[in-house]
Parts: C-alpha cells; sequence; structure tokens
C-alpha cells in the first residue's frame, strides 16, 4: 500500500506512514495487527504512529475492543466541503442546476470518505414532496445509489477490504445486507455506469447516480425523488444525467 511520491525533493517518511495508517483506517482496518499488515510496518512502529495520530485527534480507539477508527479531526476536516472540494463544486453547479429543472426533483454531488459517503452539495427539488438530505450528511457507503457508484469505482482490493471491514445491514429493515448479491449489484454498477436504488436510505425514495471521473477521489452525481412520482420517470433523466457527470468530468481531466 506504501506510495511512491515522484518529483518530491523532501519527503518526510513518518508523515507518508502515517498516511498510509490514515488510508488503511478509511478501508476497514481496525485491529493494529490488520493495520500494520496493511502499510507493511511492524506492530511496534504501528503502534506509535497510531498513538501520536490519536493524540492529535486524526484517530481514536474503543477502549473496550482495542480497535482503531478515524477520528473527529478527520470528520471536521472532511465535513468543510466547500474549503477541500471547491473546485469540484464549482464544476458541477451549472450541471446540478440543469438536472434539478429538467427532472423537477433534488439533485445530490456526493464523495467518498472513508468507509462512508458523504453528501457535498444538494440542490432540493421545488416541489413541496421532496426528498433531502442536507449537504454534510454522512451515510454508509454500500447503501443508497450514490454510495454504490462511489464502492463500484474503487480497486478490488480496497473495495474487499471496506466490505470485510463493514457490517453490512440495511437502514431500513436492519436486515443483514448479503455481501455476495451486493458485490454482483456492484460489478454491474461498473459495468453500466449507474446505479438505481428504491427506499434505502430514505423510506418512499428513489435515486439514480452516476460517476464522476479525474478526480482526487470517487465522486457520484445523482438524482433523487419521492418513489411514487420518480420511478417511472427516472430512467428518462438518465441520458442527461451521464452527459452531466462527463462535462464534469471533462472539466475535471483539463486542469
Amino acid at each position: 500500500m506504501r506510495n511512491t511520491i515522484k518529483n518530491s525533493p523532501i519527503v518526510v517518511t513518518s508523515v507518508v506512514r502515517a498516511s498510509d495508517i490514515l488510508k488503511s483506517l478509511g478501508n476497514g482496518a481496525e485491529m493494529l495487527t490488520d493495520i500494520s499488515k496493511t502499510v507493511n510496518l511492524n506492530k511496534t512502529t504501528t503502534h506509535r504512529l497510531l498513538k501520536t495520530l490519536e493524540a492529535s485527534g486524526f484517530v481514536m480507539q474503543d477502549p473496550v475492543t482495542q480497535r482503531y477508527y478515524l477520528g473527529h479531526m478527520i470528520v471536521r476536516i472532511a465535513s468543510s466541503p466547500t474549503i477541500s472540494h471547491q473546485r469540484l463544486i464549482v464544476y458541477a453547479f451549472d450541471e446540478m442546476k440543469y438536472l434539478q429543472d429538467l427532472s423537477g426533483e433534488t439533485v445530490i454531488l456526493q464523495i467518498k470518505v472513508g468507509a462512508q459517503r458523504m453528501i457535498l452539495e444538494e440542490l432540493p427539488s421545488n416541489q413541496p414532496l421532496r426528498f433531502t438530505l442536507g449537504k454534510g450528511f454522512l451515510t454508509p457507503l454500500y447503501s443508497g445509489s450514490g454510495g454504490k457508484v462511489l464502492l463500484s469505482q474503487l480497486p478490488e482490493s480496497e473495495r474487499q477490504m471496506i466490505l470485510n471491514g463493514t457490517k453490512l445491514v440495511s437502514m431500513r429493515t436492519n436486515k443483514i445486507i448479503d455481501k455476495e448479491a451486493l458485490v454482483n449489484e456492484l460489478n454491474r454498477i461498473k459495468k453500466e455506469g449507474y446505479a438505481i436504488a428504491f427506499s434505502e436510505s430514505m423510506v418512499g425514495s428513489a435515486s439514480m447516480s452516476v460517476p464522476i471521473k479525474n478526480y482526487v477521489c470517487p465522486a457520484a452525481l445523482g438524482i433523487c425523488g419521492p418513489e411514487v412520482r420518480f420511478r417511472e420517470k427516472m430512467m428518462n433523466s438518465l441520458k442527461e444525467l451521464r452527459e452531466s457527470a462527463d462535462r464534469i468530468s471533462r472539466k475535471l481531466s483539463e486542469q
């Protein structure tokens, strides 16, 4: 998992190692043994770096289970979308407004944050009956059309690490999600380039999402509305949704 940093006159090894540990935690590794194996460091060095990150608020440890998780500083940084991802928001905004006018539904821009997805920008529907979650909202990565699109973009090894380190439970029914069925769905999404979902993050909702490419982290553009209204017409917006995502992706590649 070690990164190779090119064209850098100075590389601080401890910073690179700390970065690898944070990525490992974000991908679902929680126990010291698993983390040390993932970042190719011995347990002593890994433990020392984890304690340093914990003292800085970037990592937290459960005193009972001894498992490690991303800390409050990571959430605070990730929850500052206008600062961390301003370029993506600027490039996507006009396309989101276009899709909002076209579909009459809520348009959502999402990114991967560790093992979760976060709503980076949201343009709510102007209709009285609508579905919104709000900017900065975090929810499991495997839930909803946006989350599944983000998962489908990941390398196989990274995707498996997240799925193996996450308890897959339906937000709606509280039942365990069939992992094999989810993997099959993710493979289909990767092949076909879009995902749809019904009542996964919100009861009565219908959503459709496509990937945005050429960004520093997985990103997705989606439309969400009440299932009673949006289900029958959602596929009519797929072509325009894909074209908008492609235009955003091209802008990102030009910079």
